[in-house]
């Protein structure tokens, strides 16, 4: 019942924020669209989204030229702290077009997870509350640029004009810290229903090694008996298998659904990653009130960022670790019915036919070069693997030493 109620409670501050009007329905365990008035609600929120964006993004980067003391890499940290707040025209309106596809899949996936008779692990719940606190570094990343000593918003200036606007670059930081928030929430939505779903496969691994225990025991001989066990196993299997083909349709689905979205992250966080680096080096190298906690807390704000984007990647990762233990245990099945199989007619044949199928489909989904065999998830441009991951935190320390050599050179 507990992750039923964090599920309404998501929901709720979904709601609450704009960002979708989906409600979970605790009696019926389905999610339902709500209708007038939340939908005028998320309306109205959004198209404010969208009139104060301009608007803030000036007040939060206008004092670029009249601060005094701001030197080019406090400027460019600033102003980087700001890319993410440009994506949430996609994310609105990625989530807004496809709010029914986005209904019926998250049905589709909780009548799945009932099918079940195992109620989902601590593992699972763990894994979500991680990666929310992981989540909570954007905040403190996109805090510490905006309001710390060298921002741009708080630049000393004389003008009286700037002094006025205090109040408004006050409330156009609370308008990004939102922005930020709409953000993490698809995120942490994606990586939930990833979660649910590599629970799903490890549940119907088990379903499979109860499968291969039953037919263990079969009578070695054909008969009555073993084709009536035979029988109950090809059902079993049949059904268990077009929950598996319903499922991989559903992650690809989610996948396609947000692929924009997790593009522009991984993109912004690239430069965010970046920016906060070069700016930890900055810091310890040049600044002349350093202060080795403002230096850890650099540090730690960074690598907590970098884990969480890892974090979520790293679900894809453990997604096709669970498929290769799903294509095991099938193998492992097909084996044992093929080597008790004697007739080309019998229940024990169709059942091994119908697993070669399957391993077929799960060779093919499980490639180990996707540029061959079929597209890659985001765009076409790059894998949602661990690789991915390893390739840009290369690239980032690459670009950082490239940034550090020219600043030396620059500033000696």
């Amino acid at each position: 019942m507990n992750q039923y109620f964090f599920l309404h409670t998501y929901f709720q501050v979904s709601r609450l924020i704009g960002l979708c009007n989906l409600h979970y329905d605790f009696s019926n365990h389905r999610f339902i669209l709500n209708h007038v008035p939340t939908v005028a609600y998320c309306v109205v929120v959004n198209v404010v989204y969208l009139l104060i964006l301009p608007f803030a993004l000036f007040l939060l980067t206008g004092n670029i030229y009249d601060c005094p003391d701001a030197g080019m890499f406090g400027v460019v940290y600033n102003v980087v702290a700001l890319t993410k707040l440009l994506t949430m025209l996609f994310l609105m309106s990625s989530v807004w077009i496809q709010r029914r596809r986005l209904h019926k899949l998250g049905n589709d996936l909780i009548k799945m997870v009932h099918k079940f008779r195992f109620n989902l692990g601590n593992d699972c719940r763990n894994r979500c509350l991680c990666k929310a606190l992981l989540t909570s570094s954007r905040f403190l990343l996109l805090t510490q640029q905006l309001v710390t000593r060298d921002s741009v918003v708080n630049c000393e200036s004389n003008s009286s004009l700037r002094r006025a606007m205090v109040p408004y670059q006050r409330a156009a930081i609370v308008y990004a810290l939102i922005m930020i928030l709409l953000m993490s929430y698809v995120d942490l939505t994606v990586y939930m229903v990833e979660v649910a779903g590599n629970w799903l496969l490890v549940n119907m691994s088990q379903v499979v090694r109860e499968m291969v225990q039953d037919l263990e025991v079969l009578p070695e001989r054909n008969g009555i008996p073993r084709e009536m066990g035979l029988m109950q196993i090809l059902a079993a299997w049949q059904k268990l298998w077009r929950r598996c083909r319903r499922l991989d349709a559903l992650l690809k689905q989610i996948v396609d659904i947000f692929q924009w979205q997790l593009l522009f992250n991984l993109l912004t966080t690239y430069i965010f990653s970046i920016a906060v680096l070069f700016r930890l080096w900055i810091y310890l190298e040049f600044d002349k009130n350093f202060h080795l906690w403002k230096g850890i807390l650099y540090a730690v704000i960074f690598l907590t960022h970098h884990v969480e984007i890892t974090m979520q990647f790293s679900i894809f990762e453990i997604n096709r670790s669970k498929w290769l233990g799903l294509l095991e245990g099938v193998g492992n099945l097909w084996d044992i019915n093929y080597s008790g199989s004697q007739c080309n007619k019998s229940r024990g044949m169709i059942l091994s036919r119908k697993l070669e199928f399957s391993l077929f489909y799960m060779n093919r989904k499980l490639q180990l070069n996707p540029k061959r065999v079929r597209r890659l998830h985001i765009v076409g441009l790059f894998d949602l693997s661990n690789l991915t991951v390893h390739n840009m935190t290369r690239s980032i320390i690459t670009n950082v030493l490239v940034l550090c050599q020219i600043a030396y050179k620059i500033y000696g």
